[in-house]
């Protein structure tokens, strides 16, 4: 069964709450982020290629921002609008989003919904992403190189230009030599951690690995733990777990 990826975008936690517990019955459906503003949901679609966003009018500053959504999100992004009144049902079909929610609502009325998203999805033609994963792998001949998606973009990593990684549930966070912001990557945190074994990377904390040479300076801390200082002056935490992999050093 195809799974697809799905963004939640609202100001309450307890709608968010609500969302997620209704998704437990819709297993083809994963919720992979959570926005707290429009703008902000609008990056994580484009970074992460969702599948569905589910957005709040409560997040919206005015029904102009309806039209930059439907605009900057990606064509393959399906959109329901979550509102309080059926009179706000117009303003998500004038757009031609997927679906319209009056919420919270019940099991019966949501299982319509991602009724209609699957109809939507699964017909949905390829992304241009997936119809070339086959040239991108001809070209990934190393397992020095990472494909990444990133921002509409395919970005083809040289591992040896990381300098460490940060987990973010089964997502990582790429920190590369010579560049401010971090790259997203759809990729569990002990797979990279396998992956970059052989390239000198250790674990220093639950949620970091680091390529070793890189680190310029240890510090113990009053609680037993380090503070690692990298070449670049970025500075990271080495818990006392994970002290056995600076044998030799500390």
């Amino acid at each position: 069964m195809r799974k697809f990826s799905l963004v939640i975008a609202d100001e309450k936690e307890s709608n968010k709450s609500a969302l997620k517990t209704l998704l437990k019955e819709h297993e083809n459906f994963e919720a992979i982020a959570l926005a707290f503003d429009w703008s902000e949901a609008i990056s994580i679609v484009n970074t992460m290629q969702a599948d569905v966003l589910f957005i709040n009018h409560n997040l919206l500053p005015d029904l102009d921002a309806l039209e930059t959504l439907a605009q900057e999100c990606p064509d393959y992004t399906q959109i329901v609008y979550l509102g309080e009144s059926e009179a706000e049902a117009i303003y998500a079909f004038e757009h031609d989003f997927a679906d319209y929610l009056l919420f919270p609502c019940d099991k019966s009325r949501f299982s319509k919904c991602i009724k209609k998203l699957s109809s939507r999805l699964n017909n949905t033609k390829q992304l241009p992403f997936e119809n070339i994963q086959s040239l991108i792998n001809q070209l990934n001949t190393t397992n020095q190189t990472l494909i990444v998606k990133d921002s509409g973009r395919i970005k083809l990593i040289d591992c040896n230009d990381i300098v460490w990684v940060g987990g973010a549930g089964n997502y990582v966070e790429l920190y590369l030599v010579n560049e401010e912001r971090p790259t997203l990557h759809r990729e569990t945190l002990s797979a990279m951690e396998t992956k970059l074994a052989d390239l000198g990377f250790i674990r220093i904390h639950r949620s970091v690995i680091v390529r070793k040479k890189c680190i310029a300076e240890l510090k113990p801390t009053d609680s037993g733990d380090y503070q690692v200082t990298l070449r670049n002056g970025h500075q990271l935490s080495l818990s006392r777990r994970y002290k056995s992999s600076m044998t030799g050093i500390i």
